[in-house]
């Protein structure tokens, strides 16, 4: 193991897939433990840098089971991981981690253009995906929405003004009316409800829900909510952002 400060990083060798680079920095309230998984060193070393000029703990590995004992072993508030690892890739990390109970948040990092990608990782359980090449400014941006999406351990119950949806048993009530829903509307609605204010488009929540990115999905989108507004929105709760997609938010 190769200890790497970040202000006078060693050489890299290219093909030390073992080999681990922490960076270490006074913790403030919006700095996390990041672990990313990337087998391309020189992106790896990029990534590294960025991070932790931007106050996050990193640990750095290049292959797949380097990295589940890492995940194991400590407790990362975010992983970032590559699709195309050399041995195990990262869809098996993921279905791992996945598999054994582990929510830490996953932020997939694919190839541009593959939606096959992206929707299989969301599939898998990811919680975003950035798509290469992209910019640094970009991969800042989304851990940090990430960060603010879960600050602390996901809530058994989600609430927006007196709709309230819990967890454990997927019941839903609107002030004391319990809701029925079905497993799709179920899904959507905690999509919606997790992040209140935010603008889901209607091809992100195709690839949240239905695992799926091509019109008839879009078509399904507006169909499920119009369904969901039937059936809770008085007053409206769910409401249409013109040409971006849909929010849900406390009445005015």
């Amino acid at each position: 193991m190769v200890v790497i400060q970040s202000e006078s990083p060693s050489p890299a060798r290219d093909n030390d897939v073992t080999r681990i680079c922490r960076g270490w920095r006074p913790r403030h309230h919006e700095s996390m433990q990041i672990l990313v998984v990337e087998d391309e060193v020189g992106l790896a070393r990029h990534i590294f840098r960025t991070l932790t000029q931007a106050s996050h703990e990193l640990t750095i590995v290049h292959d797949g089971e380097t990295a589940l004992g890492e995940a194991e072993a400590k407790h990362y508030d975010l992983i970032v991981l590559d699709v195309m690892l050399p041995g195990m890739d990262g869809f098996e990390v993921l279905r791992r981690l996945r598999g054994a109970k582990m929510d830490t948040r996953v932020l997939i990092l694919t190839a541009r253009g593959e939606v096959s990608d992206r929707v299989t990782g969301l599939g898998l359980g990811a919680d975003d995906y950035l798509a290469k090449p992209f910019a640094m400014q970009e991969l800042v941006a989304r851990v940090s929405a990430l960060g603010r999406r879960f600050p602390e351990k996901a809530p058994m119950k989600l609430q927006v003004g007196d709709l309230v949806l819990n967890l454990a048993d997927r019941a839903l009530y609107r002030g004391p009316r319990r809701i029925e829903l079905s497993a799709r509307e179920v899904t959507l609605l905690r999509v919606l409800m997790r992040e209140p204010g935010r603008i889901f488009s209607r091809t992100e929540l195709c690839e949240r829900v239905w695992e799926r990115e091509h019109e008839y999905g879009v078509k399904l989108v507006e169909a499920f909510i119009s369904r969901l507004r039937k059936k809770i929105d008085s007053p409206p709760l769910i409401h249409t952002v013109r040409y971006l997609g849909y929010t849900i938010r406390e009445p005015e």
